[in-house]
This record gives structure tokens, sequence and C-alpha cells, in this order.
């Protein structure tokens, strides 16, 4: 599977004993409307996006 954001593979999670955990990817949206990202991504990328757009939302439409 290839991130939407990155084009790079999406790799699985694993946990501290080195099992695999995740390998399903993650929702993109707001990013991408379509697909799945990596972790990367939505930790960097994805995650910032939605809590901007609720800050936003919460100040009634205005950044700040």
């Amino acid at each position: 599977m290839i991130c939407v954001i990155c084009k790079e593979k999406i790799t699985p999670d694993y946990d501290i004993n080195g099992n695999e955990i995740w390998h399903g990817g993650h929702n993109p949206s707001p990013v991408a409307d379509d697909g799945y990202c990596c972790s990367n991504c939505n930790d960097t990328i994805v995650t910032p996006t939605r809590v901007t757009e609720m800050i936003i939302e919460l100040n009634g439409g205005k950044n700040g």
C-alpha cells in the first residue's frame, strides 16, 4: 500500500516487542480524500491539520 501524501510504501506499526500491531495505514482526511497515509504523514501532517481546523472552527472561522 502506498501513502497518498508522501507516495512512500506504508509500513506496518510494531509494538516494543517487535510484534506487528497495525498494517492498514491511516485516514488521510482532510489532507486527501481517498486512500491511506503512512504513520509519519499521519503524525506530522494529517493530525496537525485536523487540530488547526478544529481551532479555526472553535474561533468562529477565524485563524488565531
